[in-house]
């Protein structure tokens, strides 16, 4: 099996885009399990950082950093300190509802950010679903299937029921492995609607969803009212809220990353644990970008809406 580079040196100057980077810590054991470094996980990072920055271009980006390895639980930090930042780091200040005040947003701007966000102790990259350009106006509609001790092709039925139901609405969706237990599925609006109306709609959604396949879906916010059910969420529709990024890897055993897939591959033999850092580089290169067309059609949400009441 294919590695990720090894790193021997434990410190390492990179210049990327013109930009000058200092990598640390580069042999600390992020995955003790499997022996996995910071090094390799930078170095995945940066094989993959050309198909990584088209969905992150403009995004603010709530960091979680986990310095300690996967099995540290780290912290959130969305604010940033811009005086101790490097000055290409680009930064917006953004209203944060948790925060309740305008604070300063790294923003995802070229691979030089990504390194540096991952040198941080970033594993996993999460931005919001919109731009700081139009923060309160998602790019992109997620539904979110995350089962709860149920088998995977009970995860793959309702993907597949949940690509029918959108289909019935003229409305093009994209999947992708959460590289932790679920799949997201993707639906570009381009900036036309606000988060209320989108989260509204997704909500719709995953009501239809459940409706269909009652027995072994969950809308219950409450855990405990969903057990052994896969739960539907839309709440990630959200001002503020993020997803793990296409090709962003998760601090889960085997260094699994959130994987665009093919229709054709969500099928009772796809296994989460199948996609990680030892072979999406050899994927990519092998077959076509599942999403190439993520961002070609936007969707109408309000003619969809028609076409379920008419």
């Amino acid at each position: 099996m294919e590695t990720p580079d090894t790193q021997s040196s434990d410190e390492e100057v990179i210049n990327i885009g013109h930009k000058e980077l200092k990598l640390t810590h580069l042999n600390k054991i992020y995955w003790k399990e499997e022996g996995i470094t910071k090094g390799q996980l930078i170095n995945y990072y940066r094989k993959m950082a050309e198909l990584i920055m088209p969905y992150l271009k403009d995004k603010p980006i709530s960091m979680r950093r986990q310095p300690n390895g996967i099995s540290d639980p780290g912290f959130f930090q969305k604010d940033t300190d811009t005086l101790t930042l490097p000055p290409w780091v680009k930064t917006k200040p953004l209203y944060s509802e948790s925060n309740d005040k305008n604070i300063n947003y790294i923003i995802g701007d070229d691979a030089a950010t990504l390194l540096y966000m991952v040198n941080l102790g970033c594993i996993e990259i999460n931005p919001w679903l919109s731009s700081y350009k139009h923060s309160d106006k998602p790019d992109f509609l997620v539904i979110d299937l995350d089962p709860h001790d149920v088998p995977f092709t009970e995860v793959v039925e309702i993907a597949l029921k949940t690509r029918e139901i959108f289909a019935r609405m003229k409305l093009d969706v994209f999947v992708k492995t959460s590289g932790s237990k679920g799949l997201h599925i993707y639906c570009c609006l381009g900036a036309k609607y606000d988060y209320d109306f989108v989260r509204m709609f997704a909500e719709q959604a995953a009501n239809l969803i459940h409706n269909e396949l009652p027995g072994i879906t969950s809308v219950e916010r409450n855990p405990a009212k969903r057990k052994n059910k896969t739960y539907i969420d839309f709440l990630q529709n959200s001002y503020g809220q993020t997803v793990a990024c296409a090709y962003s890897v998760r601090p889960k055993p085997g260094a699994t990353v959130s994987t665009p897939l093919h229709w054709h591959e969500v099928n009772d033999h796809l296994k989460l644990s199948d996609y990680t850092i030892f072979n999406i580089p050899e994927r990519v290169k092998k077959i076509e970008d599942p999403w190439k067309n993520l961002t070609k059609t936007k969707a109408d949400l309000k003619k969809a809406l028609e076409l379920l009441t008419g």
